[in-house]
């Protein structure tokens, strides 16, 4: 016999939610570099792309660098242990100009099962010499175990080489669990990293000229997106442009002079632990005299450090946005305290869902498609606020993606003669065009009301779409 409603308590549906998506163990107390790279599948590839301007011997150029954690490719038997094979396919276009293109064929060799389950990325880096202007950078990882692909891209300004005071492309490096320095997705810095430092080269500077590393946070929106039948954000608000550059505070600033600096140096600065937020490092060099020579600058996104995981009971309230009516949802995060929370919560899903296991599958399917939209749709906030994480979280993946100039087209496969067919437009003009995510607002319409009305009646009596 099924247990009662009331019976349905947090330990069964929320500690569904935190383990039946790969979520169990607790959070290390301590900030690690690898901590975005939880939640990883074999098979799935997930790759880190940085891409910064530089001259080398006089020349100007792109370096590149690839991060690539073992956890996300398929590894097999081999004499001395276990092998996993991917392929790279790197390109640096200029618009209107030949492409540059390079394929390279890794082997990840391990000795045991841990290291091919280590989050840890192993780099690779490649430098590209071109002439200036500006450059998007591609990469493009198959694993070749499970023919999988994943795909990265990224804006580059090469500058002119000269022999004026001046600074390269702004990078965050920070330390691995083993010690050893690698640079930071800037995508996705963990929370409270006490080893981040932005890096810069700069050439030409004369004595004793200072640099200054200043850290700003930008108000950006956090909001989770807003239903597929509601109006598209007014040009101008922050719903719309994602990020106000406008709108900082300074979190840092940190000066230092440097004596008899080399022809080319990296110039790097000590970044603060940060909380979760979207920001802004800038490295400014002054002539000993106070007058401004050049600076750079990189918008980064320092996430909490489990994510994409979901691990916490607000990590299970939040997506209820996109099923629970507004006073279900407010009941829910108005509770007073957080026994209260994990009580109201509980009810929303037993009052709906009386058999126990149907309960148990519902909210695990659910939130398997939550930490999938983080690890998939992550921009300047979590995956499943995104346009694209709302729809994927409501409706799993499409069926068909088309890529288009201004965004894409996602096509599924819904029948009952409703829309099929969802579209996602890029905005122009926001602060955060350099970023290796793509942002894409969907193109919502009262036309999605009844389709929006029966995903919801499914999830919420147990069918998932």
């Amino acid at each position: 016999m099924a247990p009662p409603r009331s019976r349905l308590r947090a330990l069964v549906l929320v500690g569904v939610a935190l383990m039946g998506v790969g979520c169990s163990g607790s959070v290390p107390p301590e900030a690690r570099i690898d901590a975005n790279a939880a939640a990883y599948r074999a098979g799935e590839p997930v790759f880190v792309l940085d891409a910064v301007a530089s001259v080398r011997d006089d020349a100007s150029g792109v370096d590149v660098r690839l991060g690539l954690p073992p956890s996300s490719l398929v590894f097999r038997p081999a004499e001395d242990g276990l092998v996993a094979a991917a392929e790279w396919v790197v390109t640096v276009e200029q618009e209107g100009g030949a492409p540059r293109t390079r394929s390279v064929r890794d082997s990840l060799r391990v000795g045991a099962g841990e290291a091919a389950r280590s989050v840890t990325p192993t780099w690779r880096a490649e430098r590209f010499d071109v002439p200036p202007g500006r450059y998007l950078v591609r990469a493009v990882l198959e694993d070749l175990g499970s023919g999988r692909t994943a795909e990265r891209q990224l804006q580059v300004v090469v500058a002119v080489p000269s022999e004026a005071p001046a600074l390269g492309g702004l990078r965050l490096e920070g330390e691995q669990p083993s010690g050893e320095v690698a640079p930071v997705d800037v995508s996705a810095v963990p929370a409270r990293l006490d080893s981040l430092r932005a890096v810069a080269q700069a050439t030409g500077l004369p004595d004793e000229a200072v640099t200054v590393l200043t850290v700003l946070r930008l108000t950006a929106d956090d909001a989770p997106a807003r239903p597929m039948d509601d109006f598209v954000p007014l040009e101008g608000s922050l719903a719309a442009r994602g990020v106000d550059a406008s709108r900082v505070d300074t979190v840092q600033t940190v000066r230092q002079t440097l004596l008899n600096p080399a022809d080319a140096v990296d110039v790097e600065a000590p970044v603060p632990p940060l909380d979760p937020g979207v920001y802004r490092a800038e490295i400014r060099v002054e002539a000993p005299g106070g007058e401004s020579l050049d600076a750079s600058e990189r918008l980064f996104v320092v996430r909490r450090r489990d994510y994409p995981q979901v691990t916490r009971l607000g990590d299970l309230i939040g997506p209820l946005t996109y099923l629970a009516r507004p006073g279900e949802f407010d009941a829910i995060t108005e509770a007073e305290s957080p026994a209260a929370q994990r009580r109201a919560f509980d009810r929303f899903w037993g009052e709906r869902l009386d058999d126990r296991r149907l309960a148990a599958a519902t909210v695990r399917a659910y939130y398997e498609r939550v930490e999938e939209a983080n690890r998939l749709f992550a921009t300047y906030k979590e995956g499943w606020k995104t346009d694209q994480g709302m729809l994927y979280v409501l409706l799993g993946p499409p069926g068909f993606v088309e890529a288009t100039p201004t965004g894409e087209r996602w096509s599924y496969a819904l029948g009952g003669g409703g829309p099929s067919l969802f579209v996602f437009e890029r905005t122009a003009g926001r602060p955060f065009e350099s970023a290796s995510f793509s942002v894409l607002t969907f193109q919502r319409s009262r036309a999605y009301a009844d389709l929006l009305r029966h995903v919801q009646r499914q999830w919420r009596s147990g069918v998932v779409p």
